[in-house]
């Protein structure tokens, strides 16, 4: 071979090597950029597998359980304690209009409730009777009243907010006396039965000669009461009369109350169960809590009266002072030796709170 063979040789050996390179480098290019695709590719193939399966799993769970659309969130208003509802109950029996024949306050009365109530109230009217009654809803303080604010004679409805009195104000010491601890504390049993269960009038006597009115009045500081004791009974309204069993819900059912006081509590509010005459222990069944006290006068000393005014709680209730239940009512009349026309109204009232 020449030098100019050999030399032209080398030329093409080059060229040939040169190519050789330009399609290597391309062909790792194309490798790299394919790999890169095939990549993306498989993530999207990844993706696009894994869709149709939560695309069916959505649609195997949307058929067996229908979409709901979202409600607004409910509002939940907290049920009022005692604590709470005692004020308000105070607050509403103030806002009473006492000369109505029939005025609510923190409630509107439907219709059926309005009706059936003023039928009871002209039961005694007909009859030619007087006759006043409030109400207090213990669940909410709401109260309704016919002729709240007119003044009658409390015979001896008084004697059991008078006894609550000497008891919250510490007059006496009501767990010594539900024990009878002491010598003393047994007289004073003895007396607080007689008056509350059979309505004796000389053991009432011998408290207030021993009391007085002053654990009364100091009891009733706050709540706006207007009328009092006088003597051992007196005048009150049917608004006052109901502040006074307020006062003794909270007391006998409240936390506000000394813990230290709740085996007396409960003591006394037995004594006041299945009281004698009790138009509203009448009716009502042996497994609500009625604590109650009527009072009654035949015109001795130009006086009458016919009354009954307590405690009612339904059965089942618990936890009172978290969740108060039941209601307080109040009835003055001078409708003597009417059980009929009390026990009618009284039975109305409590139908008109159970559907409240």
């Amino acid at each position: 071979m020449t030098d100019v063979q050999l030399d032209n040789a080398i030329v093409r050996h080059a060229q040939s090597a040169s190519r050789w390179k330009t399609v290597c480098f391309s062909a790792l290019l194309v490798a790299a950029l394919s790999a890169a695709s095939m990549g993306v590719a498989a993530h999207q193939t990844s993706a696009s597998a894994a869709a149709p399966a939560a695309s069916a799993t959505a649609t195997m769970q949307s058929q067996a359980q229908p979409t709901v659309s979202p409600s607004p969130t409910p509002t939940i208003t907290p049920t009022p304690t005692l604590a709470q509802v005692v004020p308000a109950a105070f607050a509403n029996l103030n806002q009473l209009d006492g000369s109505s024949t029939l005025a609510s306050a923190g409630v509107e009365l439907n219709e059926m409730q309005r009706s059936q109530l003023m039928e009871r109230i002209e039961d005694f009217r007909a009859q030619g009777y007087q006759a006043s009654f409030v109400v207090v809803d213990m669940r909410t303080g709401a109260a309704i009243a016919s002729y709240g604010g007119m003044p009658m004679y409390t015979a001896s409805s008084i004697k059991a907010p008078y006894i609550v009195s000497l008891a919250q104000t510490g007059a006496v010491d009501i767990n010594a006396v539900a024990t009878s601890a002491t010598a003393d504390a047994a007289g004073l049993n003895q007396l607080i039965t007689q008056t509350l269960q059979v309505s004796d009038n000389d053991t009432y006597e011998a408290l207030y000669k021993q009391f007085g009115a002053a654990p009364t009045m100091q009891w009733l500081a706050g709540t706006d009461a207007t009328t009092g004791l006088n003597g051992y009974y007196g005048d009150v309204t049917a608004i006052d009369l109901a502040r006074m069993w307020v006062n003794s819900y909270d007391y006998l059912f409240g936390a506000s109350a000394d813990a230290a006081d709740a085996q007396g509590r409960t003591w006394l509010a037995q004594q006041m169960r299945s009281s004698l005459n009790s138009s509203i222990a009448a009716v009502h069944g042996e497994g609500e809590i009625v604590a109650s006290k009527a009072g009654w006068i035949y015109g001795e000393g130009n006086l009458y009266a016919y009354n009954d005014a307590g405690i009612v709680i339904p059965a089942g209730s618990m936890q009172l002072s978290e969740k108060p239940q039941g209601y307080v009512l109040a009835m003055l009349t001078n409708a003597c030796a009417r059980d009929d026309l009390l026990t009618a109204l009284a039975q109305t009232v409590d139908d008109a709170m159970r559907a409240a």
